[in-house]
């Protein structure tokens, strides 16, 4: 459910992003031409488009983080049981090296 949310915000970024890309250059042409209606639609579009692409780059900001901390946390818990094995596999080893020196 999380990718979907994901693919569906960066489906909404990347729709914003077309948005400005098709309304900057009207809005040039327009106020150049003198096209206030024209200019005045474009203007709109090119706000919206900035708006929504802000707050998607936001919502995805703050998953990534949420992500990443988990992703943190995880790795902090897997070096600490890394750490306690391979103090559990130093003492084993010191067990048999004084095995084999209680053989000899």
């Amino acid at each position: 459910m999380k990718d979907a949310s994901k693919l569906v915000l960066f489906i909404i970024m990347a729709m914003s992003i077309v948005s400005l890309i098709i309304s900057i250059p009207t809005l040039i042409v327009a106020i150049l031409m003198g096209i206030k209606y024209l200019a005045l639609r474009a203007l709109i579009a090119v706000i919206m488009g900035t708006v929504i692409f802000s707050i998607t780059w936001v919502i995805l900001n703050n998953q990534m983080d949420k992500e990443l901390q988990k992703i943190d946390e995880e790795l902090a818990e897997h070096k600490s049981k890394m750490g306690q094995l391979d103090k559990e596999f130093d003492e084993q080893q010191k067990r048999v090296a004084e095995r084999f020196k209680n053989l000899r």
